[in-house]
Protein backbone atom coordinates (compact mmCIF):
# COMPACT_ATOMS: atom_id res chain seq x y z
CA UNK A 1 0.00 0.00 0.00
CA UNK A 2 1.48 3.19 -1.08
CA UNK A 3 0.17 6.34 0.53
CA UNK A 4 1.03 10.06 -0.46
CA UNK A 5 1.24 13.10 2.49
CA UNK A 6 1.19 16.01 1.32
CA UNK A 7 2.54 19.02 4.19
CA UNK A 8 -1.11 20.44 6.22
CA UNK A 9 -3.15 17.36 5.32
CA UNK A 10 -4.85 15.06 7.31
CA UNK A 11 -3.08 11.82 7.32
CA UNK A 12 -5.73 9.86 8.95
CA UNK A 13 -8.32 10.51 6.05
CA UNK A 14 -5.58 9.56 3.67
CA UNK A 15 -5.40 6.28 5.35
CA UNK A 16 -9.32 5.67 5.67
CA UNK A 17 -9.56 6.22 1.89
CA UNK A 18 -6.80 4.61 0.81
CA UNK A 19 -8.35 1.70 3.03
CA UNK A 20 -11.57 2.29 1.35
CA UNK A 21 -10.30 1.70 -1.90
CA UNK A 22 -8.14 -1.34 -1.58
CA UNK A 23 -11.79 -2.66 0.23
CA UNK A 24 -13.56 -1.62 -3.08
CA UNK A 25 -11.00 -3.81 -5.44
CA UNK A 26 -11.98 -6.97 -2.91
CA UNK A 27 -15.55 -6.57 -3.43
CA UNK A 28 -15.88 -5.62 0.16
CA UNK A 29 -17.86 -2.11 -1.15
CA UNK A 30 -20.13 -1.39 -3.68
CA UNK A 31 -21.91 2.12 -4.96
CA UNK A 32 -25.31 2.35 -5.07
CA UNK A 33 -27.49 4.96 -6.11
CA UNK A 34 -29.26 7.17 -3.45
CA UNK A 35 -32.86 5.69 -3.56
CA UNK A 36 -31.66 2.26 -2.57
CA UNK A 37 -30.55 4.11 0.69
CA UNK A 38 -32.97 3.54 3.56
CA UNK A 39 -33.03 4.01 6.98
CA UNK A 40 -31.34 0.92 8.68
CA UNK A 41 -29.25 0.49 5.98
CA UNK A 42 -25.59 0.47 6.31
CA UNK A 43 -23.16 3.16 4.00
CA UNK A 44 -20.31 4.95 4.78
CA UNK A 45 -20.63 8.39 6.35
CA UNK A 46 -17.80 10.79 5.84
CA UNK A 47 -15.50 7.50 5.14
CA UNK A 48 -16.84 5.30 8.36
CA UNK A 49 -19.13 2.71 8.11
CA UNK A 50 -22.04 3.63 9.98
CA UNK A 51 -25.92 2.11 9.91
CA UNK A 52 -28.45 4.90 8.96
CA UNK A 53 -30.67 6.43 11.79
CA UNK A 54 -31.14 9.08 9.49
CA UNK A 55 -31.87 8.90 5.98
CA UNK A 56 -34.08 11.67 4.07
CA UNK A 57 -33.51 13.79 1.02
CA UNK A 58 -33.64 17.71 1.70
CA UNK A 59 -35.27 20.06 -0.28
CA UNK A 60 -34.30 22.25 -2.65
CA UNK A 61 -32.76 25.34 -1.39
CA UNK A 62 -33.96 27.05 -5.03
CA UNK A 63 -36.39 26.44 -7.77
CA UNK A 64 -33.17 25.08 -9.38
CA UNK A 65 -31.03 24.34 -6.66
CA UNK A 66 -29.27 21.10 -5.67
CA UNK A 67 -31.09 17.93 -4.73
CA UNK A 68 -29.30 17.32 -1.17
CA UNK A 69 -29.19 14.11 0.60
CA UNK A 70 -29.19 14.05 4.83
CA UNK A 71 -27.27 10.80 6.19
CA UNK A 72 -26.28 10.18 10.13
CA UNK A 73 -25.88 6.86 12.09
CA UNK A 74 -23.85 5.68 14.31
CA UNK A 75 -20.11 4.12 13.62
CA UNK A 76 -20.85 0.11 13.25
CA UNK A 77 -17.71 -0.57 15.32
CA UNK A 78 -17.39 2.31 17.83
CA UNK A 79 -21.00 3.81 18.14
CA UNK A 80 -19.80 7.20 17.37
CA UNK A 81 -22.25 9.57 15.56
CA UNK A 82 -21.28 10.78 12.15
CA UNK A 83 -23.76 12.71 9.94
CA UNK A 84 -23.52 14.15 6.66
CA UNK A 85 -24.96 15.61 3.74
CA UNK A 86 -24.45 14.41 0.04
CA UNK A 87 -25.02 17.23 -2.93
CA UNK A 88 -26.97 14.43 -5.76
CA UNK A 89 -26.34 16.57 -9.10
CA UNK A 90 -23.57 16.74 -11.18
CA UNK A 91 -20.63 14.58 -10.39
CA UNK A 92 -22.05 12.40 -8.47
CA UNK A 93 -21.10 9.09 -8.80
CA UNK A 94 -23.00 6.85 -5.92
CA UNK A 95 -22.89 6.29 -2.23
CA UNK A 96 -20.55 3.78 -0.78
CA UNK A 97 -22.20 0.85 1.06
CA UNK A 98 -20.22 -2.09 2.54
CA UNK A 99 -21.59 -5.58 1.36
CA UNK A 100 -22.82 -6.89 4.69
CA UNK A 101 -23.70 -10.64 5.73
CA UNK A 102 -25.24 -11.71 9.01
CA UNK A 103 -25.95 -14.97 10.64
CA UNK A 104 -26.63 -16.54 13.87
CA UNK A 105 -24.37 -18.94 16.32
CA UNK A 106 -24.84 -20.44 18.90
CA UNK A 107 -22.78 -19.22 22.15
CA UNK A 108 -20.72 -21.68 24.13
CA UNK A 109 -18.09 -19.48 26.03
CA UNK A 110 -17.55 -15.92 27.13
CA UNK A 111 -14.78 -14.19 28.03
CA UNK A 112 -15.61 -11.35 30.47
CA UNK A 113 -12.65 -9.57 30.91
CA UNK A 114 -11.43 -9.45 27.01
CA UNK A 115 -14.95 -9.91 25.43
CA UNK A 116 -14.06 -13.00 23.05
CA UNK A 117 -16.82 -15.43 22.62
CA UNK A 118 -16.73 -18.96 21.46
CA UNK A 119 -19.39 -19.46 18.61
CA UNK A 120 -21.06 -23.03 17.43
CA UNK A 121 -21.83 -22.49 13.69
CA UNK A 122 -24.55 -24.48 12.06
CA UNK A 123 -22.11 -27.03 10.74
CA UNK A 124 -20.67 -28.02 14.19
CA UNK A 125 -17.59 -25.97 14.24
CA UNK A 126 -15.95 -23.49 16.69
CA UNK A 127 -15.86 -19.73 15.73
CA UNK A 128 -13.60 -18.03 17.83
CA UNK A 129 -12.58 -14.68 16.39
CA UNK A 130 -15.91 -12.93 17.67
CA UNK A 131 -15.47 -9.95 19.87
CA UNK A 132 -18.08 -7.93 22.04
CA UNK A 133 -17.99 -3.98 21.52
CA UNK A 134 -15.94 -1.98 23.58
CA UNK A 135 -16.65 1.91 24.69
CA UNK A 136 -14.00 3.93 23.78
CA UNK A 137 -14.23 6.20 26.72
CA UNK A 138 -13.97 3.70 30.08
CA UNK A 139 -13.39 0.45 28.23
CA UNK A 140 -16.63 -0.95 29.24
CA UNK A 141 -18.85 -2.89 27.18
CA UNK A 142 -21.40 -1.58 25.17
CA UNK A 143 -25.52 -2.26 26.15
CA UNK A 144 -25.38 -5.10 24.29
CA UNK A 145 -22.31 -6.91 25.29
CA UNK A 146 -23.31 -6.00 29.11
CA UNK A 147 -26.42 -8.37 28.30
CA UNK A 148 -25.12 -11.25 26.47
CA UNK A 149 -22.34 -11.81 29.59
CA UNK A 150 -25.34 -11.17 32.23
CA UNK A 151 -27.02 -13.90 30.61
CA UNK A 152 -24.48 -15.99 30.26
CA UNK A 153 -23.76 -15.93 33.63
CA UNK A 154 -27.36 -16.64 34.85
CA UNK A 155 -27.07 -19.85 32.71
CA UNK A 156 -29.45 -18.89 29.85
CA UNK A 157 -28.41 -20.56 26.28
CA UNK A 158 -28.19 -17.42 23.66
CA UNK A 159 -27.77 -17.56 19.95
CA UNK A 160 -26.28 -14.57 18.81
CA UNK A 161 -26.57 -12.39 15.10
CA UNK A 162 -23.04 -11.56 14.16
CA UNK A 163 -23.01 -9.34 11.52
CA UNK A 164 -19.87 -9.48 9.11
CA UNK A 165 -18.70 -6.47 7.01
CA UNK A 166 -15.39 -4.95 6.04
CA UNK A 167 -13.91 -8.10 7.06
CA UNK A 168 -15.01 -7.83 10.63
CA UNK A 169 -18.05 -9.56 12.72
CA UNK A 170 -19.56 -7.35 15.08
CA UNK A 171 -22.47 -8.81 17.12
CA UNK A 172 -26.00 -7.31 16.86
CA UNK A 173 -28.40 -9.16 18.75
CA UNK A 174 -29.02 -11.70 21.58
CA UNK A 175 -31.60 -14.42 21.98
CA UNK A 176 -32.66 -16.97 24.01
CA UNK A 177 -31.99 -20.12 22.29
CA UNK A 178 -35.48 -22.20 22.50
CA UNK A 179 -34.27 -24.68 21.03
CA UNK A 180 -31.30 -25.83 23.61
Amino acid sequence: MELFCFPGENTRVNIIFEGAAEMAEDEQIIKVQPEAVKKGAYCFVRGNPCKLEICEVLPKATANGNKRLHIKGPHVFTGKHYEDTLNLSAGFHGIDVPVTTKAQYSLMDVDSETGFLSLLTDSGDCKEDVGLVKNDEDGSFDELGQEVISKFDAGESLKLTVLSLLGRDVVVACDVDTGA
